[in-house]
């Protein structure tokens, strides 16, 4: 086994809870590196392990041990992505957006497949970078030229430093509650507008080959995403309570 730095202990892997390392080590998997296993090697078998627990069970103890045990690779993952596509994005925030899909497609998670979850959650952030690309560029290209804001110096400073640490802990506490909304919203939904959902915005397929898929015309699959899309969005408000008060703002207008 690998050796801690001068300890002579076999290095295990970090932010596993206690509950989510008992049942993993009652499935047979070592949070320890086995021989001739590297430490990146091993943490992406733990990633995987706690997906497929979490796609078992639906335990939100996996699924936080999850976020917190590989969101620093996915992070640097979604950095590297954005620095390739010369973009403007915020990586801390495709990361949310990241396990939002994550928690919401779990089911689509096939265990056993080549890759493990390193490949299944590449493929989710790589359609997130690119839907979020897609309207970064739609909102620039829309701007007036003459209007158009001086771009920010983009040098981080201590202040700035401070800001996006305490930021990052702020979306840290509330992204599971956040979830939570989420997948009461989603549930509400009708089967194909979820299916549809998971197609277009999880697996990046065109509304054709979506369509084709749920067997219904290519002309109704605009109007379908659509309707599935406000469904959600009016389900989701009602779940975080805003609903009422914009009925109030409606009714005062």
């Amino acid at each position: 086994m690998q050796a801690a730095s001068g300890t002579g202990m076999p290095t295990t892997s970090p932010a596993v809870s206690l509950r989510c390392a008992l049942e993993l080590r009652a499935r047979g998997v070592s949070l320890e590196c086995s021989p001739r296993e590297s430490e990146a090697e091993r943490d992406e078998r733990v990633d995987t392990a706690l997906m497929e627990l979490f796609w078992e069970r639906g335990s939100k103890s996996a699924l936080d041990d999850l976020y917190e045990h590989s969101r620093a690779r996915v992070l640097d993952w979604l950095h590297w992505r954005v620095r390739g596509a010369g973009s403007r994005l915020d990586p801390l925030a495709l990361l949310q957006d990241t396990f939002v899909n994550v928690f919401l497609y779990a089911q689509s998670y096939q265990p056993g497949k080549r890759g493990g979850f390193r490949a299944w959650v590449r493929t989710i952030a790589a359609n997130v970078v690119r839907r979020a690309q897609f309207r970064a560029d739609a909102r620039w290209l829309s701007m007036d030229a003459e209007g158009a804001p001086e771009l920010a110096d983009g040098g981080l400073g201590p202040a700035r430093g401070a800001a996006d640490v305490e930021e990052a802990e702020e979306l840290r506490s509330m992204w599971s509650l956040f979830l939570a909304h989420y997948l009461q919203a989603y549930a509400t939904l009708r089967a194909r507008d979820r299916r549809a959902l998971e197609l277009v915005e999880l697996e990046g397929r065109s509304y054709a080959e979506t369509a084709a898929e749920l067997g219904v015309g290519g002309s109704n699959m605009k109007m379908i995403m659509l309707r599935a899309r406000q469904r959600l969005c009016t389900a989701l408000r009602l779940s975080l309570g805003l609903e009422p008060a914009l009925q109030r703002v409606r009714e005062s207008a």
